[in-house]
C-alpha cells in the first residue's frame, strides 16, 4: 500500500474546501491528491471526491472526474478515501 502525507487544508475552488495530500507512488502520473466532501443534497449521503492534483493544489490538466477512492458515505472520512485509493495516511 502506498503512503499519503497531508500537505495543506482549506484549499479553495471546489464544491467544499479540499485537503491536499502528497502520495507515493504517484497515481496516473500525479504525485498529489485533493480530497473534498461534497455535502449531502436532498437526502443523498455526502460524497468524498478524490482528484489528481499538482503540488500547488491545482487539478492536473482538465481531469476533474472523481478518481479511485471517491465514494458516497454517511460518515465521510479522508482516511477511508485514501485507503480505497490504495494509500495509508501517514500521521
Amino acid at each position: 500500500m502506498g503512503t499519503a502525507t497531508q500537505v495543506a487544508t482549506e484549499v479553495g475552488g471546489f464544491a467544499a474546501p479540499a485537503t491536499l495530500y502528497r502520495i507515493d507512488p504517484p497515481m496516473a502520473g500525479a504525485d498529489h491528491l485533493l480530497i473534498y466532501t461534497q455535502p449531502s443534497i436532498a437526502g443523498q449521503a455526502a460524497q468524498l471526491v478524490v482528484l489528481l492534483a499538482t503540488e500547488t493544489g491545482a487539478v492536473v490538466g482538465r481531469e476533474v472526474r472523481p478518481q479511485p477512492g471517491s465514494h458516497v458515505s454517511g460518515n465521510p472520512s479522508d482516511e477511508t478515501a485514501l485507503q480505497l485509493a490504495g494509500y495509508m495516511l501517514e500521521k
